[in-house]
C-alpha cells in the first residue's frame, strides 16, 4: 500500500476519519520524514516524536528531550485521543523497548486506509496541542527575555546598588550559629 504525504491546510467538514481517509486531495500539513525501514517519523511536538510503523501496524512516541517531565503527559494525551476515536487497541498501549516510549498497536481493518487514518488523527491532536504549545513556547521566550532585558524598574545599573548591613535572604545568624540554623529556626532577634 502506496502512502502519499501532501503538505498544505487541514480539512475537516464533519467527514469520518475513514471517508477523509480515501479522499482524494485530502492534505495535512506534517513535519514527517520517512526512515530506512518505512516507517514515519512526525516531529511536529516539541517533547514527543510519533512514529507510524506500517509494516508492523503499530504506533511509537519517543521522547525528544528526556530532561522534562511532560513527556509521559504527552505522550498519555495523544494515546487518548487516538483511543477515544478508535484509531488504537487500548489493550495494546505498552512501554516500548526504548527508555521513555510508549507503543500502541493500529487495529487491522482490511477495507480501510488504517495508516492514513492514524495520520490524520495524528494531524488533528498536533491541532489540538498547537495552542499550549504556542503558549510555552511564548512563556519560555517571556522569561529570557525578562532576564536579558528587564524593565528599567526592575533592574540597576551597574555600581548603583544602595549601601546596607544587611543585604540578601541569607541572614548570617542563621548559617554560622553553633547548629546551622541557629537553635532550629529560632533567629533570635
Amino acid at each position: 500500500m502506496a502512502i502519499t504525504v501532501k503538505i498544505g491546510a487541514a480539512v475537516d467538514d464533519g467527514v469520518s476519519d475513514a471517508e477523509l481517509a480515501q479522499t482524494l486531495g485530502v492534505k495535512v500539513r506534517l513535519d514527517i520524514r520517512k526512515s530506512l525501514d518505512g516507517n514515519l517519523i512526525i516531529s511536529d511536538h516539541p517533547d514527543i516524536d510519533i512514529v507510524v510503523m506500517p509494516q508492523k501496524n503499530k504506533i511509537l512516541v519517543l521522547a525528544t528531550k528526556l530532561n522534562s517531565g511532560v513527556v509521559y503527559g504527552a505522550q498519555t494525551r495523544l494515546f487518548d485521543f487516538l483511543q477515544a476515536r478508535g484509531v488504537i487497541d487500548p489493550a495494546s498501549i505498552e512501554g516500548g523497548s526504548v527508555y521513555a516510549s510508549l507503543e500502541a498497536s493500529i487495529p487491522e481493518a482490511p477495507e480501510l486506509p488504517t495508516i492514513k487514518i492514524a495520520i490524520l488523527n495524528v494531524a488533528k491532536w498536533l491541532d489540538e496541542e498547537r495552542p499550549s504549545i504556542e503558549f510555552v513556547e511564548d512563556y519560555e521566550e517571556d522569561v529570557v527575555d525578562d532576564y536579558t532585558e528587564p524593565d528599567k524598574e526592575y533592574s540597576t545599573e551597574l555600581g548603583q546598588v544602595p549601601q546596607s548591613a544587611d543585604k540578601g535572604s541569607i541572614k548570617p545568624s542563621l548559617v554560622r550559629g553553633p547548629y546551622g540554623l541557629a537553635l532550629y529556626n529560632y533567629y533570635g532577634y
